[in-house]
């Protein structure tokens, strides 16, 4: 039987259920053959919210295995050689932006790690590009900052800064007399413009910086009232630059899809913002701010946890598709806020929470738990690790863009393989 430690909350057997998505007859066939361990109490069997959590991660791996090697096959024709997760991938293409190996990440053959902490967003930026160009101050268009916070400020009460973002694309956009030139020099330049815009027309929170200062500087006074010291300046320019690509993420194949189509820049992005803008993807980081709340505010890491999958709400900030042992960005922005006072108490609940959920599932603290520690420790509205990822991976997307102007046009267009019923060619029923 598995240790608890005292007062941890557990799971009812209807709860352990439906997290499992069986009847409770077979949770108990689980219970007999050893599968699962429960404890009796006045109120019936109770279990374990990790040790759920860790059944319902290996019958996940195990029906994903199955349904590749049978999705595999199709009539007359023997099993594919290498079955994957049934729809990943999707489809395969050649890109020389970014590569994930090893659970490291690299840009343009430079780690990303490295990139951080050398330093400088404006300089990585252009290596993304691969432009050759030195650093440049990125200067937005005033009246474009000007109509985007009055537009922003039109938003309804349900708002969020990512709908800001959103905006302001669309704002630069009709600002733009050459929005649909799609020669490269013309739309890095245009993306130049568009970052510094994207965070100059967010609300203020603090002190301006200065005109001439990096874009992190910028964004500080963004997320936070407090003044920041180099350190913490250096943590936001570093997490921008590390946030910039991640391969074919969601709202990057977004962005190419409208780019296949020979969408403009503008157009690309909107599309790439639209996807960014959910709770799997983007705003993964907000959920994880709530867990982290949670649990300092309680004081019970593993109530906070429990609560969570009683819910049957995942376990945000844990966990990734590509990275089994380590996310190489969490571990920068971790490294980094554990030297900051500002932010030891956020990142030392963050610690306890991957502690406790490593022991127990092969889940590794991922960079939205990173970015949910920044946001808590730095006073940052929850949403604020979806700016950062917003404002950086827009460098991404161009560059990806960029990529995909010079590919064949309409190349995204995937098939799919129809499993619904066979037509009928009944006359009756036509």
């Amino acid at each position: 039987m598995t240790a608890q430690r005292p007062g941890t909350p557990r799971l009812t057997t209807a709860q352990a259920a439906a997290r499992l998505g069986v009847k409770p007859q077979t949770l108990y066939a689980y219970v007999s053959r050893g599968v699962i361990s429960s404890e009796r109490g006045d109120e019936g069997s109770t279990f374990d919210a990790l040790e759920v959590e860790a059944l319902s991660d290996s019958r996940g791996a195990r029906a994903r295995r199955a349904s590749a090697v049978a999705g595999s096959t199709t009539r007359g024709q023997e099993p594919a050689h290498r079955p994957a997760e049934p729809g990943r991938p999707m489809m395969v293409i050649d890109s020389p932006i970014t590569l994930l190996t090893g659970d490291d990440l690299y840009f343009r053959g430079r780690r990303a790690t490295d990139l951080a902490r050398e330093g400088g967003f404006e300089r990585a930026i252009e290596i993304l590009w691969q432009t050759g160009a030195d650093p440049a101050h990125l200067t937005p268009d005033r009246q474009v900052v000007s109509r985007a916070r009055a537009a922003g400020d039109l938003l309804g009460p349900s708002a969020r800064l990512i709908d800001r973002l959103a905006l302001t694309v669309q704002i630069a956009a009709s600002y733009d007399p050459f929005r649909d030139d799609l020669d490269p020099v013309a739309v890095f330049a245009a993306a130049r413009r568009l970052l510094a815009e994207l965070v100059a027309a967010l609300p203020l929170r603090g002190e301006p910086a200065a005109p001439e200062a990096p874009l992190a500087h910028h964004l500080w006074p963004r997320l936070s009232a407090d003044a920041p010291s180099g350190d913490e300046l250096r943590l936001l320019d570093g997490a921008l630059i590390l946030m910039m690509d991640h391969d074919l993420a969601t709202s990057t194949l977004a962005a190419r899809a409208a780019a296949s189509a020979r969408a403009n820049p503008y157009a690309s992005l909107s599309a790439a913002l639209g996807a960014v803008d959910s709770a799997q993807h983007g705003a993964a980081s907000t959920a994880a701010v709530s867990l982290l709340r949670e649990s300092l505010e309680s004081g019970g890491p593993e109530r906070a946890l429990a609560a969570r999958i009683r819910a049957d709400r995942g376990l945000p900030g844990f966990g990734h598709v590509i990275y089994r042992e380590r996310d190489p960005r969490a571990e920068f922005v971790f490294e980094a806020l554990g030297r900051l006072p500002r932010f030891r108490v956020a990142a030392a609940g963050a610690a306890r929470l991957s502690a406790i959920v490593r022991s127990r599932l092969p889940r590794p603290a991922n960079v939205d738990l990173a970015l949910a520690a920044f946001a808590v420790g730095g006073g940052f509205p929850d949403d604020a690790g979806q700016v950062i990822f917003a404002v950086a991976r827009t460098a991404g997307w161009i560059a990806h863009v960029v990529d995909e102007y010079a590919q064949v046009p309409l190349r995204m267009r995937p098939e799919s393989r129809y499993v619904g019923p066979a037509p009928s060619h009944d006359p009756a029923t036509a």
